[in-house]
């Protein structure tokens, strides 16, 4: 039988911290291409705005569509991406800054607003006609920024505990 040292113990809570950031990192990635790479919204066109079955038809992103949410969007990947690269870069040293709680707000938050434009209200009823694949991956992307920070959340309050314990032994 094989018993686990302290420092194998640490090593694997640590790389599965780690894991919960790369989910919100690598989701926060995905959710910054699909916003300005893949379109979200079918519009009528130019020539009739207000008609549902135009002749013309376009499409839009999530940078052209969302003009208020797209803020929050941004802000939710900088903090992603930035709580990946901050945990990567403090790895070996020190007591590691901790902004899961953040990324996990964020990240909801973002989820939600997006759920309500991607699901249940379009962004400009009068032109948008339809949504879009990369609504919904944009809104799967939102929920695994969410899920990312709550694992690394969760992680660290197992790891918090582990600490305690063996201090009291």
């Amino acid at each position: 039988m094989a018993t686990s040292t302290p420092a194998s113990t640490t090593a694997r809570r640590t790389s599965l911290r780690l894991r919960g950031e790369a989910i919100a990192g690598l989701s926060s990635l995905m959710l910054l291409i699909l916003m300005f790479g893949v379109q979200w919204y079918g519009v009528a066109g130019a020539g009739d705005a207000l008609a549902a079955h135009s002749d013309r038809t376009s499409s839009e992103n999530a940078w052209q569509a969302l003009t208020t949410l797209r803020w929050l969007m941004l802000l939710t990947i900088l903090v992603g991406i930035g709580a990946m690269a901050l945990r990567i870069t403090q790895r070996g040293h020190g007591t590691p800054t901790d902004l899961s709680p953040i990324v996990t707000v964020l990240g909801s938050l973002t989820g939600v607003l997006l759920a309500y434009r991607v699901l249940i209200n379009l962004p400009s009823p009068g032109t948008v006609l339809d949504q879009k694949l990369g609504a919904f991956l944009g809104l799967v992307c939102a929920v695994g920024i969410a899920f990312g920070g709550y694992e690394s959340r969760r992680h660290a309050r197992k790891s918090a505990r582990t600490v305690v314990q063996r201090s009291r032994r």
